[in-house]
């Protein structure tokens, strides 16, 4: 079975279609753990995973559009029970398109995962038994202390399926100052400042997480 975990309500006419794509599928199960259940994702992410009961786990992000070819190959990848356990996530793109986006889906493809990193909007795929212990409850930056996790096992894969991720943060923020901010976000978090500090300069005007 594959288990696809979403952390927060999802919403709107891209997530509609996300979850039609798992309709009607016996070797699906879906879990929603609503807003309220977590203060933060990483609290959301920890009770979807323990309500769980698929082979094969995938945290979906609450406004991406997942392919559902991708879905159809995770669910042949949880049949299999003669390979060896993996994790990673799907092709990443936006869903509006401009040099900068392009660019950041490109770095986000190519360039990140070979540091062993996967964000949550490529859809984060794992096999049960990697999941060693839950995501500490931080503020943010939950799914890099995953994969810091996961990749003490083996490095990522990034399947060639889309996940389509809103760029509501560039179109409200502007693309250059989200761009801006989002770097500022990795050099706070390198140099371990509180992650509540780093949230609330990174959700501030738009509390989307």
């Amino acid at each position: 079975m594959l288990s696809v975990v979403f952390p927060g309500e999802p919403s709107g006419p891209e997530i509609e279609e996300s979850l039609r794509n798992f309709k009607g599928l016996s070797e699906i199960e879906v879990v929603i753990v609503g807003l309220k259940e977590g203060a933060s994702r990483a609290q959301r992410l920890n009770l979807g995973f323990h309500r769980s009961q698929g082979k094969i786990i995938l945290f979906h992000h609450p406004r991406s559009y997942t392919d559902s070819a991708g879905i159809d190959f995770l669910i042949q990848l949880s049949r299999d029970s003669h390979r060896k356990p993996s994790w990673g996530g799907f092709t990443h793109q936006f869903d509006i398109h401009n040099p900068i986006l392009s660019f950041t889906s490109w770095y986000s493809n190519k360039i990140r995962p070979k540091r062993g990193i996967v964000y949550l909007d490529h859809g984060i795929f794992f096999d049960r038994e990697l999941w060693t212990k839950d995501i500490p409850e931080v503020d943010i930056f939950e799914d890099t202390l995953l994969c810091y996790e996961f990749r003490k096992t083996c490095q990522p894969e990034i399947l060639p399926f889309l996940s389509t991720t809103s760029a509501i943060r560039f179109q409200k923020n502007g693309t250059l100052k989200q761009s801006l901010l989002n770097q500022v976000m990795k050099v706070g978090f390198h140099l371990n400042l509180p992650p509540a500090l780093l949230s609330r300069l990174y959700e501030k005007g738009l509390e989307l997480n």
